[in-house]
């Protein structure tokens, strides 16, 4: 991620989409309904860093316990205590 104009710990609306893939309406629309935090400054809408952060470890945590409820996904606790996970060799296909 680059500086933004507002400082290291700010980025962009176009950042947050260029990040995570979601479209930039998309962005907007979560920021409006409060999905994502963000704020206004100077017209524009940017991102605090750090809450961007926490905000994304979430969204991809729930999509990877969805995958595992799924089944298209497992995971195990290795020796290191760190989870780790795979995709199944066969899995049903619905």
């Amino acid at each position: 991620m680059t500086i933004s104009k507002w400082g290291p710990e700010f980025i962009s609306a176009q950042e947050v989409s260029d990040y995570t893939g979601l479209d930039l309406a998309t962005v907007y629309q979560k920021a409006r309904n409060g999905e994502i935090p963000g704020g206004i400054w100077d017209e524009t809408l940017c991102f605090k860093l750090d809450e961007f952060r926490k905000w994304w470890r979430s969204e991809l945590r729930k999509a990877v316990r969805e995958l595992e409820k799924e089944g298209l996904i497992m995971s195990f606790v290795d020796n290191d205590g760190k989870r780790r996970y795979y995709v199944p060799k066969t899995r049903k296909l619905q």
